[in-house]
This record gives C-alpha cells, structure tokens and sequence, in this order.
C-alpha cells in the first residue's frame, strides 16, 4: 500500500468521525432548489428562439456561535442545453452569490461579504460584495458600502477611479403598516448618481395597499445629466377565499436631450419585472424594465390589472393586462404597447411545483411585431 493511499484513508477516517458531531451541533443548516426551465420566444418575423436550462442553488448558515454567523449560497450547476460554451455542452459552471459574515448583537447587526441589496423594487438593487451596518431600535438605521470595482492598474491612471455604492435607510413598522425611507449614490469616474426613495405598505387583510417612489440626480457621464422621477402604486384585495384581484400604477419622467434616464442603482440582480404578472416573472420570458418600459429614456404611464385564483389545493391561475404608453413621446417612435400574461401553478409533490406561462406584448411601432412567449418549468425546492 502506497504512503499516499495510507494518508487518504487516515483523512477520510478523521472526516467520518468529525462529520457527525457537527451536525450533532445544528451548526450547519441547508436549503436550496433545482430548476428545469425551456422557453420558446418568437417575435413575430422570422427569429424565435428556444432555450432550456437548469440550475442547482445550495445554500446554507453556519452557526459559529451566539450571534456569529457565516451565509453562504451557490448555484453548483447552472447552464444552457445546446450552449457552444464549455460548461453548456460539457459540464455546467459554478457560481457563488451568498457569502458573508453576520455579526449579530442586542443593539447592532453587521453583514459583510457577498450579499443582495434590495431597496425597493427599482431603489437601490445590488448582488455585489459590501458592508451592511444595521443600528437596531423602533426605527432602525440601515448603512450600505460596496467597493463595485477597482480601477487600480498598473499603469496607475490617476484619472480612472475606483466605483462606489453607498446609501442609509431608516424604517417603522406598525400593527397594519410598514414604511421606509432611502437615500442611496453612485460614484465611478465621470458618473456621480445620487438618490432619494421611499417605500409603504398597508396590509387591513382582505385590502392591501403598496406604494413606491424614487428620484435620481447627478451626472452620468462627463457630457449628460441623470435624472430620475418613478412612482408605481399597486392596490389588491381578496375578492373571495380563493382569489386576488389588483390594479398598478406606474409612471417616470422621460429624459431630455442632453439626460439620462436612471431607474436604479446597482447591477439590477433582482431584475423587477412587473408588466410579466405569473409564475415566471423574472424567469426567462421577456423582460421589460417597468420605467424604462420603451428601452429610449421615454419614462412610462402604464396601468396593469391582474388576478390570481387558486382552484384547488395545487392548482393556481394567474392573469395579467396592461396598458402602455411614452411618457416623453420625442424620445421614441412607439406610440403605446399592450401586454398579456397566463401563468399556471401546479403543485405536482410536496416542495415540487410545475410552473408555465404564456406571454404576448404587442407593441404599436412601425416595424415591431407582436411578441410571444411560451414558457414551462419544474422547481423542487428543499
């Protein structure tokens, strides 16, 4: 037997006996999905495209000890089938997006590392590495800082600086409402965005009310201002045990000739979709950015219904309309759109869900047809 056999053996001998009292402890808690997903998109001339893909998300807590804590979530196999890239055809990629230190204590709580910053729907969205302090209290005080990139080379550019997001948060909750208030900015080297945000929600049960606003500043570039102006309101109720109806509201201020429309800071993650109303919104049907609606700076006036009915204990129906128009017709040649969307949950085992829905934007421009979208999918989560 060789010396190199005898040491593996030793290893896997200590690690059989360790493993146990680990767990025996509870440090290690574990959850995650796998996801099977195909969609066929065609736009109405002669393209459409057809995708499926997969991906296995584990992530897990370690608890260290009394108010330490170490988060952390990867997506262990994640890819496209028919990829002409590596891990498409032959393997998958690995990616890592959960990974961070809590420090939890009476008054204060201090996050680092790899962490999703989400403020608002369309505020603040960032999956990047940063710092989080929190200061508890009856209105608790949120601080951001993140090191986006690091312009440092080696021919040490002085005029290529580093790129930073930072912001504050404070919020209250009551009985039947929570409200919170934002103001976040983005420096790079020729681009300083500031902003200022908000969000409330009302919940008196059989009627909910959600209420969103940003405003946005500053210099995009060396030539062109930001600016920012987006409000979306969304009220719902229970029209009976089994089913949702609702309506929103959206509006942005389209830019000038010599601005920029920004709807967010951040690296968009989360990717807020909220005209694709179902079980695959933010999935891979088509994504249409509520304030930038138009892709042409040319803000949006929209409004939206939907519903959501559940027929039975698996089966759930949802349905959504919504109507579209510029708000800053110079800045584009549509004149208005309309979008439509099915979806259909169905619970198929326990923590097994098969999702699809179908999706049809229709958008009044000389030259644009119709769009289409079929989408389905199997989630088991665990």
């Amino acid at each position: 037997m060789s010396r190199f056999l005898k040491v593996m053996i030793v290893l896997l001998a200590i690690a059989a006996m360790a493993v146990p009292s680990v767990f025996a402890e509870d440090r290690l808690s574990l959850n995650g999905s796998m996801r099977v997903r195909g969609a066929y998109i065609d736009d109405g001339g002669d393209h459409s495209k057809t995708t499926v893909d997969h991906r296995l998300r584990i992530g897990g807590k370690f608890s260290i000890a009394e108010g330490v804590s170490i988060t952390f979530r990867t997506d262990v196999s994640e890819g496209t089938w028919g990829s002409d890239s590596a891990y498409g055809r032959f393997g998958s990629v690995t990616a890592w997006d959960r990974a961070h230190i809590d420090l939890d204590g009476d008054k204060y709580h201090f996050r680092v590392g790899t962490q999703n910053i989400f403020w608002g729907n369309s505020g603040v969205d960032a999956q990047d590495t940063a710092a989080l302090f929190t200061i508890k209290g009856a209105v608790p005080v949120d601080l951001i800082f993140s090191l986006l990139e690091n312009n440092d080379d080696s021919d040490l550019d002085i005029n290529e600086s580093d790129d930073f997001l930072y912001g504050a948060r404070i919020g209250h909750k009551g009985d039947n409402y929570a409200a919170k208030l934002f103001v976040a900015g983005y420096k790079a080297s020729d681009t300083d965005i500031n902003m200022v945000g908000a969000t409330l929600s009302y919940d008196f049960e059989a009627f909910k009310l959600d209420a969103e606003a940003e405003f946005f500043t500053g210099d995009a570039d060396a030539d062109m201002d930001a600016m920012g102006t987006q409000i979306v309101v969304d009220a719902s109720m229970a029209a009976s045990e089994s089913t949702t109806v609702g309506a929103k509201v959206y509006y942005a201020i389209g830019a000038d000739d010599d601005e920029v429309q920004v709807t967010y800071l951040g690296n968009r993650f989360n990717d807020w979709d909220g005209f694709n109303y179902g079980p695959f919104q933010n999935e891979n049907l088509v994504v249409v950015e509520p304030f930038d609606a138009f892709d042409d700076d040319a803000g949006v006036m929209a409004i939206q219904g939907y519903a959501s009915v559940k027929v039975n204990d698996p089966t759930t129906f949802t349905a959504s309309l919504a109507y579209l128009e510029p708000e800053e017709d110079a800045n584009t040649d549509a004149d208005s759109a309309m979008a439509a969307n099915l979806g259909l949950t169905y619970k198929l085992m326990a923590n097994t869900t098969l999702k699809g829905q179908f999706q049809y934007i229709d958008i009044d421009q000389d030259d644009v047809d119709e769009i289409t979208a079929v989408g389905l999918g199997l989630w088991v989560n665990f």
